[in-house]
């Protein structure tokens, strides 16, 4: 009889070898790890043709697993009493993924389900300048981005290109791709794939971003992450890597920008509605942390009936000029711009950035859509999972 495979799970940013081969008879011990995160294990075995999921041995429950690209992700929420142990068995019968990723008919749009109900769309027809997530649902089916200009106005019809959840920047090599005037450029899309998984569901775009006569400047490969777990706690990965395929390429310093870029719906901004923006730093405000370098930025506020959503944008430490500038506006927009340093400094300092022919750059982020405010949605713990995410090396 095969021996079983341990796992026993340290907190790391290495990424160890996997010696396992099957899931069969495998455990996983999951200590040192609390509140709900994805937690990434290096995976060399052959990706099994049935579905799995994790159960607890000493915490109970069932939970998600994913096996993708020489990596088995399981999203769980882990109580307090750690350690907690894990095995693997099959998903009987045919149930339907727990992210759930279908194209509509007839359209350039992908939806994103959290069981059986909507929680966001990928919009990426080229008859817009650029493609976004929208609506972005939070527990209860209530959006916490902007409906306008893509769905309804609410009580603002300003700033027609900040559409729900976006990635732009205001100058490549002198192109706007921040607005959508007429001299604005496009971000055009060339290749789409998406899949559904249980531990979550993912899109992978190819995409150039080009001038406004449709002459590329740089290529850009983005990949959305869509985890599934607890309603009251939704997270998205966001990967862009951006590669001068068409020479060199000057990321120019403005504040018009924000590479992960959201909206805030109406009733959760400063002005005019009952929201707050707090940053990693105990910022409270976003007059006092608008151009300000955070780890974290948070939009959240209370909606009648519902209670307090928020949506917190994390930049990853291994991101150019981490921690990034904050453009956050008392109006509900809040983007990280690492960019934007003339505006930020009152011309002290100057945030241009070159990437030479034919190299790239890679910026990861997270964006966590929560119910409960700062503290109660614990912001600053679900950051650190993400800044350092528990993994685990396999042990004979």
């Amino acid at each position: 009889m095969r021996s079983p495979v341990i796992l026993a799970l340290i907190v790391s940013s290495l990424v160890l070898p996997c010696a396992a081969q099957s899931l069969d008879g495998t455990i996983i011990d999951l200590g040192g790890a609390k509140g709900f995160s994805p937690i990434f294990v290096p995976y060399s075995g052959a990706t099994p043709t049935e579905r799995y999921r994790a159960v607890g041995e000493t915490g109970g429950g069932r939970f998600a697993i994913t096996i993708r690209e020489g990596e088995l992700v399981l999203v769980q929420v882990l109580a307090e009493m750690n350690p907690q142990r894990v095995t693997f068995e099959r998903v009987q019968g045919d149930p339907p993924p727990s992210m759930r990723l279908e194209k509509r008919d007839g359209e350039n749009v992908i939806d994103v389900n959290w069981g059986n109900k909507l929680f966001t769309a990928y919009h990426y027809s080229n008859e817009n300048k650029k493609p976004f997530l929208w609506p972005v649902l939070s527990e209860g089916g209530q959006t916490v981005t902007r409906d306008y200009p893509t769905g309804p106005k609410d009580k603002t019809d300003d700033h027609i290109h900040h559409v729900s959840l976006f990635t732009a920047h205001g100058d490549l090599n002198g192109v706007d791709c921040w607005s959508e005037g007429e001299d604005s450029g496009f971000q055009h899309t060339n290749n789409v794939e998406w899949g559904s998984g249980d531990a979550y569901g993912w899109i992978k775009a190819d995409n150039v971003w080009q001038d406004k006569d449709h002459n590329p400047v740089i290529d850009e490969d983005r990949e959305y992450r869509f985890y599934y777990g607890p309603s009251y706690a939704r997270l998205i990965d966001i990967k862009i890597t951006f590669t001068a395929a068409y020479g060199e390429v000057t990321f120019g310093d403005t504040k018009e920008g924000g590479l992960v870029s959201v909206r805030i719906a109406d009733g959760l901004r400063e002005k005019g509605g009952k929201g707050v923006v707090t940053t990693a730093n105990g910022t409270v405000g976003a007059g006092r942390a608008w151009g300000k370098p955070a780890a974290w930025c948070d939009y959240s506020g209370k909606i009648r009936g519902l209670g307090v959503r928020g949506l917190a944008i994390f930049d990853h430490p291994a991101n150019l000029r981490h921690p990034t500038n904050w453009h956050v506006r008392n109006y509900g927009l809040m983007g990280a711009n690492c960019f934007g340093y003339s505006s930020f400094t009152d011309g002290k300092d100057n945030g241009d950035f070159t990437l030479d022919s034919g190299e790239s750059i890679t910026f990861k982020y997270r964006v966590y859509i929560h119910s409960g405010d700062v503290e109660e949605s614990d912001v600053a713990g679900r950051y650190a999972d993400f800044a350092k995410p528990p993994r685990a090396r396999w042990e004979e």
